[in-house]
C-alpha cells in the first residue's frame, strides 16, 4: 500500500514517522505533485544492499556471458 501525505502533514507527523514507515516510504507531496520520497534508515540500507547484490549478479551474468569463469575445482585450490 502507497502512503501519500502533504509537507504538512509529515512535518505534523515527523517526530513519529520512523515507527509508522517502518519499511514502506512515504511519498510526500507540495502543491498536489509528488516532490519527496521519505524511507527509514533501515529501509535505506536495506534497499542499498539489494541493489548491490543484484549488480552482483548481472556482473555474474556478464563474465558467464564473456567466457570469463574457472572451473569450480581450480578455484577451491587456489585458495
Amino acid at each position: 500500500m502507497r502512503t501519500i501525505a502533504n509537507i504538512s502533514d509529515m512535518k505534523a507527523r515527523a517526530a513519529s514517522l520512523h515507527d509508522e514507515l517502518g519499511f514502506q516510504p512515504l511519498f510526500v507531496t507540495q502543491n498536489g505533485r509528488e516532490s519527496l520520497v521519505i524511507q527509514t534508515h533501515e529501509a535505506y540500507l536495506y534497499q542499498q544492499e539489494k541493489i548491490a547484490f543484484m549488480e552482483l549478479l548481472l556482473r555474474s551474468k556478464k563474465d558467464v556471458e564473456q567466457c570469463k569463469v574457472a572451473p569450480l575445482d581450480d578455484f577451491l585450490d587456489s585458495l
